[in-house]
């Protein structure tokens, strides 16, 4: 597995305050912030879980695991029976997109209720949607006043939660939007990345014209909470 694979992994460490629960040749296991999710990027779902119940992190637990092999052992031993299977994709680039000139500025707690109507893929979205804007990292496009979309960061460090409202799509919104926010992370000194659901071609097309590189590895959020 090459160092693009692991880019959730490092960047979760390098910026949001990640905690590393177990490092070694096997691999190494990962707590996220607030939310207490958990990455790695172990092959040998047997030692995976083996380490869970050491740590007593088997309930209600929630992972992103880089092989579909380690997910059936968690499904089979744990009961992660729900999951969301995702292609990782990272900027490589130096320089972010160009895009035309727009009106992007931060998300306020007043738009909280009308990201959290549009963005689905969250449970509970309203607070997830309050805590990313007051963690400020969360924008809006603005067209004649109205907020036209958004996208975010989630708590890991990914790009995502990226929505243009029905009546402002086909205009570029959507990648004006992430060229923004891929340039907002390169300021920053991070590597920007994002995971797109199985499916999702739009989304992945999306992904090809930002000039973003897809992963070997998937990110398969798995849980049995």
């Amino acid at each position: 597995m090459n160092e693009l694979d692991r880019i959730d992994i490092t960047q979760m460490l390098l910026h949001e305050n990640g905690s590393v629960l177990y490092r070694g040749a096997e691999g190494v296991l990962v707590r996220g912030p607030k939310s207490g999710t958990l990455l790695t990027d172990m092959t040998d779902g047997d030692f995976l879980v083996k380490k869970l119940r050491e740590l007593s992190l088997t309930e209600n637990v929630q992972l992103t695991v880089k092989s579909e092999s380690v997910r059936d052992t968690l499904r089979a031993q744990l009961g992660c029976s729900d999951e969301t299977p995702c292609t990782q994709w990272v900027y490589e680039k130096k320089e972010a997109p160009a895009y035309p000139a727009c009106d992007i500025r931060p998300l306020t707690l007043d738009d909280a209720q009308t990201v959290a109507e549009h963005y689905g893929l969250v449970e509970h979205s309203l607070p997830y949607a309050t805590d990313r804007i007051r963690a400020g990292r969360m924008w809006g496009l603005v067209e004649d006043g109205a907020l036209a979309g958004f996208i975010g960061m989630h708590r890991e460090g990914a790009m995502g939660m990226l929505e243009i409202l029905p009546e402002y799509r086909r205009k570029g919104y959507g990648f004006a939007l992430e060229a923004f926010l891929i340039g907002w992370q390169l300021q920053q000194g991070w590597t920007p990345y994002c995971h797109v659901v199985y499916g999702n071609e739009a989304s992945e097309h999306l992904q090809i014209r930002l000039g973003m590189t897809k992963c070997d590895a998937p990110a398969i959020w798995t849980w049995n909470d």
